[in-house]
């Protein structure tokens, strides 16, 4: 078809339009290209091309980082959709993937198939190559850190999940018919959805460093995870970037109330591992211990920073014997007591007739942080919710790419 212009002059302002296409760039095209450009300066792109291998009966004209690339760009773009996302790069295509000399781009479907065929051994490469780097390229600030009552330094990580919920539809079965089967049986199981609506979900568990912000590494699985296994690897990966540091350094686990058993604390304690959690043992209120405690006067006063309004008192039971119950030292815990003003059941803590009791176990002695001290740290601002919640608003690096688990989890990488 030839080209036709159309010509308009109005009030000394010409307008000149035309019937061949020219697509607007995308406003997410610009920080692709830096980050591309960023993985090629500082080696990254070598050592993927080395180290990631995916195992394909037919690799064509594609190879691994063709994919990477993809997923970095999708990822920095936001969209909802890889339908969208490959909408919006059908103008740029060829330039994005000329940042890494790459000639061909993979279409969707491509990208498809490339997750379904990516396997476990390809998922934990590319983890190690995410965290040697960042290991490598973020030096720790000698200064960072939190500083106690006593002067010793610590630096503040935050082990928790989130939740991606999926909604079936009702399939009708007839005995003429085969056995359906669902897109996301492998990648999903029943669970627990919290304040997402779905029959069956996936649990991503992320490390952050409180300061920095800085991503640490995250390891998914369908339905409820593996949230033990996970939390050994978080410790390791947690001692080796605090090894990095050329100053004393001690690390400090912010965890959260699913962390708050008898099993997990002990893996924390055999590990040496300094941790403040929430805690869901509430057997606890039933030691003799607990019970003269709370029969006493309350020793502190603390003002949530939600509800500045209500007065909470706080009971610190420096160290608490509770190796019956499955733990392996004693430990300390420090209670939260308010007058209970809402008959409906709530979502955190223990109703005992007028009170409302919250749990924390810390194995920080009171010498380096107070009660209220701890507390503080546990809900104020910088919090590991406060950042997840963050990071849902601005992008939904939950939202799906393959219904395989492990295609799904080299892309959450």
């Amino acid at each position: 078809m030839s080209e036709k212009n159309v010509n308009l002059t109005v009030a000394g302002l010409e307008v000149t339009t035309t019937e061949q296409a020219n697509p607007a760039i995308p406003t997410w095209f610009a920080e692709a290209l830096l980050l591309g450009q960023y993985w090629q300066h500082c080696g990254l792109l070598e050592r993927l091309q080395q180290q990631v291998h995916v195992n394909r009966g037919r690799m064509g004209k594609y190879e691994v980082c063709d994919f990477v690339l993809l997923l970095l760009a999708y990822a920095v773009s936001g969209l909802t959709s890889l339908e969208a996302f490959f909408e919006q790069l059908s103008s740029v295509a060829s330039v994005l993937m000329s940042v890494w000399g790459r000639q061909h781009c993979p279409v969707a479907s491509t990208l498809s198939r490339f997750l379904a065929d990516v396997d476990n051994d390809a998922v934990e490469a590319l983890r190690e190559l995410f965290e040697s780097t960042l290991l490598e390229h973020s030096p720790i600030d000698p200064e960072l850190g939190v500083t106690d009552r006593s002067g010793k330094r610590w630096m503040v990580f935050d082990v928790d999940g989130t939740t991606k919920a999926v909604r079936h539809r009702v399939l009708l079965t007839q005995n003429t018919h085969p056995v359906l089967k669902r897109r996301s049986r492998n990648a999903c199981k029943p669970g627990y959805a919290g304040r997402k609506r779905g029959e069956a979900v996936r649990t991503r568990t992320t490390i952050e460093q409180a300061h920095t912000r800085e991503w640490l590494g995250n390891f998914a699985e369908a339905g409820n995870c593996n949230s033990k296994e996970d939390l050994k690897r978080s410790c390791t990966v947690i001692q080796r970037y605090c090894a990095r540091s050329t100053s004393p350094v001690t690390a400090l686990l912010r965890l959260d109330g699913l962390y708050g058993g008898a099993n997990y604390v002990t893996l924390l304690q055999q590990r040496q591992m300094t941790y403040i959690t929430c805690c869901r043992d509430y057997h606890l209120l039933k030691e003799p211990t607990v019970k003269a405690i709370l029969a006493t006067a309350p020793q502190q006063q603390y003002l949530h920073p939600d509800s500045p309004e209500i007065t909470r008192d706080l009971f610190d039971i420096e160290c608490l014997d509770a190796t019956r119950r499955g733990y392996l030292e004693p430990m300390r815990l420090i209670i939260v007591r308010l007058i209970r003003f809402s008959k409906q059941k709530p979502s955190v803590g223990k109703c005992e007739g007028k009170y409302l009791y919250e749990l924390f176990l810390t194995s920080l002695p009171p010498s380096c942080l107070s009660a209220a001290d701890v507390l503080s740290l546990y809900n104020g601002r910088g919090g590991f919710e406060q950042t997840l919640s963050e990071e849902d608003r601005e992008q939904d690096c939950d939202r799906w790419c393959s219904w395989q688990p492990e295609g799904q989890s080299f892309w959450q990488i």
